[in-house]
């Protein structure tokens, strides 16, 4: 029986800026910026202990095309490491980090091996195993074509194994780069498809197995959750192929909603904040978190007017600690002690206003066309990152609660 053990990973983004993330304590901050190079130490020290045959990585290894010394060199440290215990590493870069970059060359080991922009392979021996290895490197951040076609087995091999950055039929929220359907991944009949690019973890097929591994440490609040990297096992015997996810992020993010219809003070409000926030933490890891506050309540009015003092309250003396835990945003998505149907029927214009939110949403139209006038501002254009219809709706709930607070409470005083 021939088997192989390898770790895949993809989309490192190492040295991150992390935008949008500099007004947060300077030791939280560093922490953070650091964390993409303390996941890379956690493979290789995987890659060590499981004694792996070789290391994929699937692209976006650096966070731009004009890659950091910084980042290379650590990079190159790593890759030293491993080639210490005779393990290879074979790398493709993605859009992030694509040929037509400019940065400082240095030399690598001889272990690492970095494919060119054209499908082609390199041959791994290990006692009696052959392992042949296909790969693609971006020559530019755009590629549209789909280049499946051009992967095609060559020569006689005990594993063939696909390495491609690129997206997947079906998947959203990511740029449509090097586009392509698993039902076009499965007639090449590899052994194994490292997928890079989506920065969600996914096993698109098994037998064989078409895998995104997802980024190894999270760099926003949409890329909740413990992240990581496979460590893959292929046997010629396909029953016995095996995938075990190894977690590597030091930093998780995380989204914990907080329900206010049963609570009526705010020393209430604040026991069921420290119980969600104490389940979410983990031992030995920093926690980033957006709290989301729903439902109806006597609470509404205070989370309207003074819920960034609430957080920060909660935020305080966390730089201090080895693992912080800290609230970097909130979703108000509460409303207060009112109808909107009984609103909604009245003669005023909390009636206009009610009725003018259901139109908006119903009618995705008339809210981009409420958003052009900021969007396409001269000044501002260029530090609004776009919005998903998620964030638009919860945006006009959040308009919407602020304005009935705000006329209820002057119409009750």
């Amino acid at each position: 029986m021939k088997q192989i053990r390898f770790i895949h990973a993809a989309d490192l983004h190492l040295d991150s800026p992390f935008q949008g993330l500099r007004d947060l304590p300077e030791t939280i901050f560093q922490q953070i910026r650091e964390s993409t190079f303390v996941a890379l130490q956690k493979l290789v020290d995987y890659a060590i202990d499981q004694q792996v045959n070789f290391v994929i990585l699937a692209g976006d290894i650096f966070d731009g095309e004009n890659r950091s010394l910084k980042a290379q060199v650590k990079l190159k440290r790593a890759m030293e490491q491993l080639q210490q215990y005779g393990i290879c590493c074979y790398i493709v870069h993605g859009n992030h980090d694509h040929l037509k970059g400019n940065w400082l060359s240095i030399s690598w080991p001889e272990n690492v091996f970095f494919f060119k922009d054209e499908v082609n392979f390199f041959e791994f021996q290990n006692d009696n195993v052959t392992v042949h290895l296909y790969g693609y490197s971006y020559p530019q951040k755009t590629v549209k074509d789909n280049i499946v076609a051009k992967y095609e087995k060559q020569g006689v091999a005990d594993f063939h194994i696909g390495i491609l950055h690129g997206t997947a039929e079906g998947q959203v929220g990511h740029d449509q780069y090097a586009p392509f359907s698993v039902r076009q991944l499965v007639e090449k009949d590899f052994d194994y498809w490292a997928l890079g690019h989506i920065h969600k973890r996914q096993v698109l097929h098994k037998a064989p197995f078409v895998v995104y591994p997802g980024n190894f440490q999270g760099r926003h609040k949409k890329e909740l959750g413990e992240k990581g990297v496979y460590l893959v096992e292929l046997n010629d015997v396909h029953s016995l192929s095996s995938l075990t996810f190894l977690p590597t992020s030091e930093i998780y993010w995380d989204e914990l909603t907080i329900k206010i219809d049963e609570l009526e003070t705010i020393d209430e409000l604040t026991t069921c904040c420290e119980a969600a926030l104490s389940q979410a933490k983990k031992p030995n890891h920093s926690l980033l978190v957006v709290l989301k506050f729903t439902g109806r309540g006597v609470l509404h009015q205070y989370l309207i007017e003074q819920v960034d003092e609430f957080i920060e309250i909660f935020n305080m003396d966390q730089e201090k600690k080895a693992n912080f835990c800290y609230i970097i945003d909130k979703k108000l998505e509460t409303i207060g002690e009112w109808d909107r149907n009984t609103l909604k029927n009245e003669q005023h214009l909390l009636s206009d206003i009610v009725s003018i939110v259901d139109k908006l949403n119903s009618e995705e139209e008339l809210l981009l066309g409420a958003l052009t006038e900021v969007y396409q501002h001269h000044k501002f254009k260029h530090f609004l990152p776009p919005m998903t219809k998620e964030e638009q709706k919860q945006l006009l709930l959040e308009a919407e609660s602020y304005l009935l607070s705000a006329l209820l409470k002057e119409r009750d005083e």
